[in-house]
């Protein structure tokens, strides 16, 4: 199982390279637990997106995790995928002020 970043928007950009790294540096060390929650999918043969909004503060830290979206069907899969991202202590957005980040990952088995 594969976990990979496939899209992120920075809500009032810019939407370079440099923005998006503390999202990224944030989040790629949190992909295990990101794969263990796929163990959760119905459907172990197929991979598929999850997308999810992270309100961050201009200091980092934990973000307030909104609007997740996917086609993985499984009970508690969900819940699991946002419980990692509501866990992670995310770095300073550049700029440091209060940035909304729409996030999505790809699982592909």
């Amino acid at each position: 199982m594969k976990v990979k970043n496939i899209g992120m928007h920075i809500g009032g950009g810019p939407n370079d390279d440099a923005t998006k790294a503390p999202f990224n540096r944030s989040v790629e060390p949190h992909f295990d637990e990101l794969r263990r929650c796929f163990a959760k999918v119905e459907d172990q043969k197929k991979g598929g997106d999850f997308g999810v909004d992270l309100l961050v503060d201009g200091k980092g830290g934990k973000a307030q995790v909104s609007h997740p979206r996917t086609a993985l069907k499984g009970e508690g899969f969900v819940p699991c995928v946002v419980g990692v991202f509501e866990a992670i202590e995310f770095l300073k957005p550049k700029g440091g002020k209060k940035t909304m980040v729409s996030y999505s990952i790809r699982f592909t088995p």
